[in-house]
C-alpha cells in the first residue's frame, strides 16, 4: 500500500484526435482562484485547468473544498482504433509536502513514545495517540483521493465514450 496514492490510466476511444481535442476544450475552463461568497456561478464545464498541444493538466470542478482532489496530467495520442488518452492522477504537490511533514512528525512522536516506554517505563497506552493520528492521516489522504479519482475517471469516460486500461505499478502491465 502506498502512503501517498496515485494512479496511471489509459483511455481508448473510437473518436478522432480532432474530436477528442474539441470535447476536451469544451469541458475545460481556465483555473479560477479562491471563490468567496454564496453566489457561485453555475458552470457547464466538468474540469478546470488547461489543454494545449495535446497535453493537459486538469482537475474536476467540485463544490466545496477537497485538498486531495486528483490533479490529472496527461496527453492524447493517435491510436490505431481512434485516440488514446494517457494520464497520471496525483495529489497536488503542496498537499504531498504538507502530509509528508505532518506524517513525519507523527512518526517521530511514535518513535519517541516507544523509546519512552522502553527506557523510562512510560505507560504503553501512550502509543494509542500517535498510532491513531498516523491511521487518520493516511486514511484521510486515501479516502479524499479515491472518492474523487473514481468520479474524475468516470467523467472522462463519459464525455469521451472511452474504454479504460489501468496501469498497475506492481508488474507494469495493463488490465
Amino acid at each position: 500500500m502506498k502512503i501517498i496514492p496515485s494512479k496511471k490510466i489509459e483511455l481508448t476511444t473510437g473518436l478522432s484526435n480532432q474530436e477528442v481535442r474539441k470535447i476536451l476544450r469544451d469541458n475545460i475552463r481556465p483555473k479560477r482562484g479562491f471563490k468567496f461568497g454564496f453566489n457561485i456561478p453555475k458552470d457547464d464545464k466538468l474540469f478546470e485547468g488547461f489543454f494545449e498541444l495535446d497535453r493537459f493538466e486538469i482537475q474536476r470542478i467540485i463544490k466545496g473544498r477537497n485538498s486531495f482532489i486528483p490533479q490529472i496530467k496527461g496527453r492524447i495520442q493517435t491510436d490505431i482504433n481512434g485516440t488514446k488518452l494517457i494520464a497520471d492522477l496525483k495529489i497536488h504537490g503542496f498537499v504531498i509536502v504538507f502530509m509528508t511533514f505532518w506524517l513525519g512528525f507523527v512518526f517521530l512522536a511514535l518513535i519517541a513514545t516507544i523509546v519512552g516506554i522502553s527506557t523510562q517505563g512510560t505507560n504503553p497506552l501512550a502509543l494509542i495517540v500517535p498510532l491513531i493520528m498516523l491511521a487518520f492521516g493516511i486514511g484521510l489522504v486515501h479516502y479524499g483521493f479515491n472518492s474523487e479519482k473514481d468520479k474524475s475517471i468516470n467523467d472522462l469516460n463519459r464525455i469521451l465514450n472511452a474504454r479504460i486500461k489501468e496501469k498497475t505499478f506492481a508488474n507494469n502491465t495493463y488490465k
